[in-house]
């Protein structure tokens, strides 16, 4: 027995008119709000249902063969288009109800995986009640294609699958500065199913598997802030005593202006061996961008400090090394921006008017608006030079062993510009414009060999923060004012 042509074309002609508008509707309609789109679709689902059971019988048993020969295969084909059409609908509810709270990235992961998972039933079921082609043994064929393919495709799916975790778990998204363990460090250009990539220095990129970085240590270097936390090993002379190069390398510390004033920066004793100590220096930057800058900056002053110390750096497998003596006054000058332009035998000379000062933390060298009376070389420790404005005190540098300050206030007479300050156990050697004079009486040479140094070193008398930087000092008006200072003393 079959059913009226008759009765069977109109249901189809109307089924066939539906299916197209289900399939054209998403189009018109894409900027109504999601709900609205999916209610329409919905809908146009429920009537092309009762159309197709008008036709057919259930869509889960249809009866084709009670349709003429000629309308079988449409009906076909309207039962699979159904069948398509509900695992759209399925869909967007999926997308609807499936939203992770402010995480639309894990939503969208999750709503394809599930989207993907009803595509793969909608396939099945058409070939099964569409078609009428048992699917037991396309399933087991299929099982051991996939098989298979898992087995040829092992690391590509573990990349996928990897990539499906890393999205969800989302240690990092695109423009965050990463460490992988191995070595690559940079800032993310892109994740996506595979892989990550990574631009790293030097215009580089990184290809990192997803694989790996699930297996990986990493490290977020952006979140929750940008500061960044370093550490700097270092290995000393072991016959230093642990507490005398904690003293030197916090000196070090002080002395630089890049790392962060809190957390504060820390040295540690972390390790004694027979070749050395092992000390830690930790402090943190703001960002990673001034890494670079603030490594240079620690790694100078720390050779600058234990130079002027006398500490050795170890030298691996060696027990005992040479002592190591801190520069005398003499190579203090000669070293020095400001007076190493003079002959070694004035500066020699120079050198047996200074005399030495120790100061405590806190304790200051010079203040701001005193009259300058003397000029400091320091040889140990560090200081701080503030200046006090109406906005309030800005540090405006911190200095170290070899640095020299009040050179340009004591030639000029104009009061200090700043005040330095002590931040550790500072050793500093003092030469006073009584000294100089008594100087240039000894040997009047003296005041040709310091006019020299300010024809030669205006450079390094600019550099000097207790002369008023705002009032440039022109070279030829300085060398007046020197060759009067120079008369005064002599006189």
């Amino acid at each position: 027995m079959s059913i009226d042509p008759a009765h069977s074309i109109r249901p189809l002609l109307l089924a066939t008119v539906l299916l197209l508008a289900v399939l054209v509707a998403p189009r018109l309609i894409r900027r109504w709000p999601l709900w609205a789109r999916l209610l329409t679709r919905v809908g146009l689902f429920v009537v092309l249902t009762l159309l197709v059971q008008a036709i057919m019988g259930s869509p889960l048993q249809p009866h084709f063969a009670l349709l003429p020969t000629s309308e079988r295969f449409w009906a076909q084909l309207v039962e699979a288009s159904w069948w398509i059409a509900g695992a759209g609908a399925v869909i967007g509810l999926l997308r609807l109800f499936v939203v992770l709270e402010n995480r639309p990235r894990e939503t969208r992961i999750v709503s394809d995986l599930l989207a993907g998972a009803v595509v793969v039933a909608t396939g099945l079921a058409v070939v099964n009640f569409a078609f009428a082609v048992p699917i037991r043994g396309l399933l087991a064929t299929s099982g051991v294609i996939a098989i298979v393919l898992g087995l040829a495709l092992q690391s590509t799916l573990s990349d996928v699958f990897s990539g499906i975790a890393v999205g969800l778990e989302r240690p990092y998204k695109a423009g965050d500065l990463i460490w992988v363990e191995g070595g690559i460090e940079g800032h993310v250009i892109q994740v996506n199913w595979r892989s990550t990539q990574i631009a790293t220095g030097h215009d580089n990129v990184a290809v990192v598997p997803n694989s790996v970085i699930a297996k990986a240590r990493l490290v977020n270097r952006s979140t929750p802030t940008a500061v960044r936390g370093v550490t700097v090993p270092l290995v000393l002379d072991a016959a230093v005593a642990p507490e005398r190069c904690i003293a030197v390398l916090t000196a070090a510390i002080r002395s630089c202006g890049v790392m962060r004033a809190l957390p504060a920066p820390a040295v540690a004793c972390v390790a004694l061996a027979g070749d050395g100590g092992h000390y830690e220096i930790g402090f943190s930057i703001e960002s990673s961008a001034v890494l670079g800058a603030a490594r240079t900056e620690l790694l100078d002053q720390v050779h600058r400090h234990l130079r002027h110390a006398g500490i050795a750096l170890a030298v691996p497998g060696v027990a005992v090394l040479p002592a190591l003596s801190p520069p005398s006054l003499g190579a203090l000058l000669e070293g020095s921006d400001l007076f190493g332009v003079i002959d070694p035998e004035d500066r020699e000379h120079l050198a047996s008017f200074f005399s030495p000062h120790w100061l405590q933390p806190n304790e200051m060298l010079i203040r701001q608006g005193d009259a300058p009376d003397a000029m400091f070389l320091i040889a140990s420790g560090s200081a701080e030079v503030a200046i006090e404005r109406p906005t309030g005190v800005e540090v405006v540098r911190r200095m170290g062993p070899g640095e020299s300050l009040g050179a340009i206030g004591l030639i000029t007479g104009k009061p200090y510009a700043a005040t330095a300050t002590a931040t550790t156990p500072l050793k500093a050697f003092r030469i006073g414009r009584d000294d100089i004079a008594a100087a240039i009486k000894e040997k009047p040479d003296m005041a040709v060999a310091l006019e020299a140094l300010a024809r030669r070193g205006q450079d390094a008398l600019r550099r000097d923060v207790a002369h008023e930087q705002s009032e440039p000092v022109r070279p030829d008006m300085f060398l007046g004012r020197l060759r009067n200072f120079l008369h005064v003393l002599a006189s």
